[in-house]
């Protein structure tokens, strides 16, 4: 039997910052084989009516896993997250992810915790919001 995680209704998760670079775009890219101008070239993102290179989507909800999973560590896991994107994340902006405890439920044994989740940029603009549920043990 694991370790079962503290938490109440109310929490918030440690922060989660991430800098919009090229070169971690670029490993993301690379695996999933997702090669896009309009990621890299500021001239054709700039083309397609955006005023910098802008960061994947499915590397956005990657970053809410990747949160997810450094607060729960060996203690729990992660049963599902939604997102939904409110606007780009650009080369050389900062993002920081944001989660709050919202709900805490006790399912065949196992306690589970609901989260609203969300990522701002540096001027406190809102990028995507999402919701995720999590194991806090695992059993």
């Amino acid at each position: 039997m694991g370790t079962t995680i503290k938490v109440s209704v109310g929490d918030k998760l440690p922060l989660f910052v991430r800098d919009g670079t090229v070169e971690h775009w670029n490993r993301f890219a690379a695996v999933n084989n997702e090669f896009a101008a309009h990621h890299w070239d500021p001239d054709i993102a700039k083309a397609e009516g955006f005023p910098a290179p802008f960061c994947m989507a499915p590397l956005q909800l990657a970053f809410f896993h990747a949160m997810l999973r450094d607060w729960l560590g060996e203690g729990g896991r992660i049963i599902s997250v939604t997102a939904k994107l409110k606007g780009p994340f650009f080369k050389g902006q900062t993002l920081t992810g944001l989660a709050c405890v919202t709900g805490i439920n006790v399912i065949n044994g196992e306690k589970h915790a609901d989260l609203d989740l969300s990522q701002i940029d540096e001027t406190d603009r809102t990028i995507a919001i999402g919701k995720a549920q999590v194991a806090l043990s695992d059993n």
